[in-house]
């Protein structure tokens, strides 16, 4: 059994995926990989009559969105909560595209306070949509900053009214040609969040305050781009949501919409070993299990630096590979519980996230527990079951509680390879720190409900998702990484088109903007 596998697909839905293959169909697109962006465009094309066709080397969809289920209960492996939900944002528009709206549709998490972000003294402070209510709640818990805070915000919303400003195709010259509209945006495009702490000169503990959420995008604020953060919390400023069907339902509908659609399929546990070129376009792409596939035109859903190994970097003009040259972000380590027996409620949980901060340096917490220093982690924590009623996640009279934190890749990767013991070894007892900091500060005796318990590492994240490095999402939000050079869709190969994180940006509305931008770009049909 491949590791990227759970053996979900059997021996007949395998010799249904062979007797489907053998009938030889045409297809206008190939796409590789079914993570959101995949999904996205192939649901889109589907719908306009586009005959498509993906190929998944998992046995399920999703990428980073898919569910797995261990025993009774179904964790969504990454995703906890969403932006960008409603009629007249990206996610909203694409499933009225689909005419999908009324049936994939959200429950909105508190406004008053969708993620709370609890902080070394234990004061507990919420995020709500609303930067001037933030404001005014980081002054009620540490008061005399307002001149500061309200400056800090005030660059936030110049920076994303900004962006909404940007052309869809950017170059240079759009940004010269109108440079009074962007005045922000040059300013601070090569800003980390840190370089704006100390610009508005923020005391410490309202950085920390500031920057709970950061593992969102997976940087500490020294590293992560302002206008990268800027787009985060302008998002979920805006509204945060949870599906009502939960994660699984979302994405098994979206990989349903394709497959209704005549001459469209997703073949599943078929990974991609070849990408055959010649000249300047894709010929076919080949598969571990001897399959070949060829269309019109090939989408990459797949990692951008893995495809062009496999297609040869040589191939490649020698100005285009500084694109292809990014680093990734860090990877996570998160445990996934079922619990019986408790009201997770009762403790100070709800239509929320939590942050629960140990350190108020996060700069020195990112690079502590990256360093394997767990002793004053920062831990997300997340309780779907209590984001929307609607069963099925977990058996009656239980619920889930997901927590994690960052990791270090190549330390995992190392014990994983050379000593699986000491791998298992550590994997239990980091998740075990985190364990006792939630048992000991949020939810006493929760040892005594746990009903199962899965821990996930940076490794586990390569073999289920092929994930180069672990990483959590694409290349890295950095500023480096967030200018005009940053990898977009076009390719050198002129029917060959990335569309992923790192080709556009990450989460399930970076990636569903970026597949509904992809769509337009190939068909002309705007969203």
């Amino acid at each position: 059994m491949k590791k990227y596998s759970t053996g979900a697909l059997t021996k007949e839905q395998h010799a249904r995926q062979d007797e489907l293959y053998h009938q030889q169909h045409k297809y206008d697109y190939v796409i590789i990989g079914t993570g959101m962006s995949a999904l996205s465009v192939g649901a889109l094309l589907a719908n306009s009559g586009h005959r498509v066709c993906l190929l998944e080397a998992h046995d399920i969809p999703g990428g980073y969105a898919h569910t797995f289920k261990m025993n009774d209960f179904s964790f969504c492996a990454q995703v906890h909560y969403i932006w960008g939900c409603d009629d007249k944002q990206a996610i909203g528009k694409v499933l009225k595209k689909l005419r999908l709206q009324d049936d994939i549709t959200f429950e909105r998490l508190d406004p008053e306070g969708y993620d709370h972000i609890i902080l070394p003294d234990g004061k507990r402070i919420k995020t709500p949509n609303g930067f001037e209510r933030f404001a005014q709640n980081i002054n009620t818990v540490y008061p005399g900053n307002e001149k500061n805070v309200q400056r800090f915000f005030s660059i936030i919303e110049k920076l994303n009214l900004e962006l909404g400003l940007l052309p869809e195709k950017i170059r240079w010259w759009n940004i010269l040609s109108s440079g009074l509209k962007f005045l922000t945006l040059i300013r601070y495009r090569n800003k980390t969040l840190q370089d704006l702490f100390d610009e508005c000169g923020l005391p410490l503990k309202v950085q920390t305050i500031l920057s709970g959420n950061a593992g969102d995008l997976m940087s500490p604020p020294e590293q992560l781009s302002l206008i990268a953060y800027a787009g985060l919390v302008g998002g979920y400023n805006s509204g945060a949501y949870y599906p009502t069907k939960h994660f699984k339902y979302f994405i098994d509908r979206l990989a349903q919409f394709i497959t209704d659609h005549p001459g469209c399929h997703i073949y599943y546990e078929t990974k991609v070993s070849n990408i055959k070129t010649e000249e300047n376009r894709v010929q076919e792409v080949h598969t571990e299990c001897g399959k070949v596939f060829k269309a019109d035109r090939y989408i990459c859903n797949m990692d951008p630096q893995a495809a062009s190994e496999m297609i040869g970097r040589e191939k490649f003009p020698p100005e285009y590979l500084p694109a292809l040259s990014y680093e990734y972000t860090q990877p996570a380590l998160f445990v996934y519980l079922g619990v019986k027996g408790i009201n997770l409620a009762d403790y100070g949980f709800g239509n929320h996230n939590t942050w629960h901060l140990e350190q108020w340096d996060m700069n020195a917490s990112w690079r502590d527990v990256s360093e394997n220093r767990y002793e004053k982690p920062w831990i997300f924590m997340s309780t779907p079951t209590l984001h929307s009623n609607y069963p099925g996640i977990a058996p009656e009279g239980c619920q889930i509680l997901e927590f994690g934190t960052v990791a270090n890749y190549d330390h995992f990767k190392k014990l994983h390879n050379t000593d699986p013991a000491a791998y298992r070894k550590e994997k239990h007892s980091i998740s075990e720190k985190l364990f006792q900091i939630i048992e000991e500060k949020h939810i006493p005796n929760l040892s005594k409900h746990i009903a199962l318990k899965v821990v996930g590492t940076p490794t586990t994240n390569t073999d289920f998702c092929l994930a180069p490095f672990g990483n959590a999402y694409g290349s890295v939000m950095s500023p480096k990484n967030m200018g005009l050079q940053r990898l977009k869709s076009d390719t050198p190969f002129e029917n060959l088109f990335w569309c992923n994180a790192s080709s556009g940006f990450a989460s399930i509305y970076g990636t569903t903007l970026t597949g509904s931008k992809l769509y337009t770009t190939l068909t002309g049909d705007s969203i």
